[in-house]
């Protein structure tokens, strides 16, 4: 498995994906990485209700990732 799955299995798309959305959150009006790590929380927990645990594990591991892009920043 390449790296590229990995990652896929993992987010649900490829990081480059996530990180362009960081870039695009650190605009001044965006609202900021703490927003967009709380929208994707938000849409896992959509996804829990619906019963589609699977994508919801996936937005979980992308807000983790933005939340540690905070920690780094």
């Amino acid at each position: 498995m390449t790296t590229e799955e990995k990652q896929t299995l993992m987010y649900g798309c490829p990081q480059e994906w996530i990180d362009e959305l960081i870039e695009d959150w650190s605009e001044p009006l965006m609202g900021g990485l703490q927003m967009l790590a709380m929208s994707m929380l938000s849409d896992a927990q959509e996804r829990i209700a619906l019963g589609d645990g699977d994508t919801a594990r996936q937005y979980i591991n992308r807000a983790k990732y933005v939340i540690r892009q905070t920690r780094e920043q």
